[in-house]
This record gives C-alpha cells, sequence and structure tokens, in this order.
C-alpha cells in the first residue's frame, strides 16, 4: 500500500521536472532570437542612416532657384528757377544740353510783355539714365531760385498690369481655340465671341497704361523757367527806410493807376453819354411841359 503510494507521487514529481526544463530551454531560444533580432534592426538603422542625403543642402538648392529682382520703376519729375542775364542766351544752352542728354523740348513758352522782364518756360525730356547730370547742369545757368524734385514708384502697377495682360492673352487663346472648335448653336458662338472682344478691349486698354508708364519711367520730365534780369543782384533784406519809400512809391503808383483807369472810363462811356442825351432830353423837356401846363 505506501509502496503504491510512493509511485503515484515519483510520477507527477517527474512530469514537472520535465515541464520546467522545457520552459527553461524555450525561454533560452527566445532570448537569443530577441538578440538576433535587435541586432538585425540596429544594422538595418545604421544602413538607412548612412544612405539618407544630409537634410543642410535643401536650402542650398532652392535658393538657387530663387528669380532675379525686377527693376523698379519711377517717374521722375523736377522743377527749376532760374535768374540770368540773357535769356536768349540761356534758351540756346538748354537746348544744347537737352541734345547732349539724348532727350527732346516737349514745350516751350516765352513771355515777352512790356515794361516786364522776359521769362521764358521750358518742359524737357531727358532720359532717367543722365537726369542727375542734366540736372547739375541746369542750375548751373544761372542765378538758382528753386529747385524740386519728386517721385512716383509704379513698379507694382506697371508688373501688376504686365501679370494680367498674360493671363488676359491666355484667355483670348482658349476663347479663339473654343470659337475654332465650336459646332454648337449660333447663341454660343455669338457669346464666345461678345467674350472675345470684352478680353481683346481689356488687353488693350492695360496696354496703353503700360505703355504710358514705360514713356513715363524711361525719361524725366524737367521745367525749366528763367526769368531775365539786367545786372541782377540776390536780395537783401530791406532797412526801415527802403520799406517806407517802397510803400510811399507803391501808394504813389496805386494812385496813379486810379486816375489813368478813372479817366479811360470816362473817355469809354462819352459815347454812351451822347446816345443817352439825345433820348434823355427830349423826354425831360416834355415831361416838364406837360407839369408846367399841369400847373396852370
Amino acid at each position: 500500500m505506501i509502496l503504491a503510494i510512493k509511485s503515484s507521487l515519483a510520477l507527477p514529481f517527474k512530469h514537472v521536472l520535465w515541464c520546467a526544463a522545457v520552459l527553461i530551454g524555450s525561454g533560452g531560444c527566445g532570448a537569443e532570437e530577441g538578440k538576433v533580432s535587435q541586432a538585425e534592426y540596429d544594422a538595418s538603422r545604421s544602413v538607412v542612416g548612412a544612405a539618407s542625403p544630409p537634410a543642410a543642402t535643401a536650402p542650398a538648392e532652392g535658393a538657387s532657384a530663387t528669380p532675379p529682382a525686377q527693376p523698379r520703376r519711377i517717374i521722375y519729375n523736377a522743377q527749376v528757377t532760374l535768374v540770368v542775364e540773357s535769356l536768349t542766351g540761356v534758351s540756346q544752352q538748354i537746348n544744347q544740353l537737352v541734345q547732349a542728354s539724348g532727350g527732346y523740348v516737349s514745350e516751350t513758352d516765352t513771355n515777352m510783355q512790356t515794361h516786364a522782364p522776359r521769362t521764358g518756360t521750358w518742359k524737357v525730356r531727358v532720359p532717367v539714365a543722365r537726369f542727375d547730370s542734366f540736372m547739375a547742369s541746369v542750375t548751373k545757368l544761372g542765378e538758382l531760385q528753386h529747385n524740386h524734385v519728386d517721385s512716383q514708384d509704379v513698379s507694382q502697377e506697371y508688373y501688376d498690369l504686365e501679370a494680367r495682360i498674360s493671363n488676359k492673352q491666355q484667355e483670348e487663346k482658349r476663347l479663339l481655340k473654343h470659337l475654332s472648335d465650336s459646332t454648337g448653336k449660333l447663341e454660343d458662338i455669338l457669346a464666345v465671341e461678345r467674350e472675345l472682344s470684352r478680353v481683346r478691349g481689356e488687353v488693350e486698354q492695360m496696354q496703353g497704361r503700360i505703355r504710358f508708364l514705360t514713356h513715363q519711367t524711361d525719361l524725366s520730365t524737367v521745367t525749366i523757367t528763367a526769368t531775365e534780369v539786367k545786372d541782377y543782384k540776390p536780395p537783401v533784406s530791406p532797412t526801415l527806410s527802403t520799406e517806407i519809400t517802397r510803400t510811399f512809391g507803391q501808394s504813389v503808383g496805386l494812385l496813379g493807376d486810379f486816375g489813368r483807369g478813372l479817366l479811360l472810363f470816362f473817355v469809354a462811356a462819352a459815347p454812351w453819354f451822347v446816345v443817352i442825351g439825345f433820348v434823355a432830353v427830349p423826354l425831360w423837356w416834355l415831361t416838364r411841359r406837360r407839369w408846367l401846363r399841369a400847373r396852370v
């Protein structure tokens, strides 16, 4: 009986020892497999990292593809006022400077009133590249009284018009292709032609504006005003006696102008007085005669 019990206890104990040995063997194999997998993963990462290009090269390639900056479009206008000794000589010098600069005189105005100094005004157009040198030469032709230069940057409008014209021309090409390939109704064809006419009108309007801006930015405008004064001397601050004498002279001049104007008025009105007299005197005589009869 005792032997039977021992044998029954020994059998399960053998099974336990066998299971433990199996578990220990599988754990060791799993550890070895885990080590192999980790080593393969590290090796694969090192290969990928060595093959991938450095990220620092991307900005350099992008920087080389940047388009160059477009030149600015600026309209220059200048006004120059001079006092000169000879208006004729200055006119010749201005024409010579304009021709040397590759420009032209667009407008000339000369004032030669009696008892007043002669004045001349020239509006000239010179290339922008020679604007500074032309201004430096013009301001030396006489006594400089006023020099003003202003500029207007129209670059944004200019390049925006260029882009819009390009887009409209592409739209025009699409409409022309659609019109040539169209086999639809007459109404559809007429609608396409109306749209094509509208697009062409917009393109012509923008092209006219861009031609104007091109002309204004390629050539600068300079307005020169010169006054001829013999033996000119720069003005000085007047003294009190000078101001009194000048004020009295101006008052006498105004009084003389008033008397001259009054005399000219009576001379101009004399014929009218004669005509009015021929009408008024008979009327007055008739009116007075009736009044006297009424009193009698």
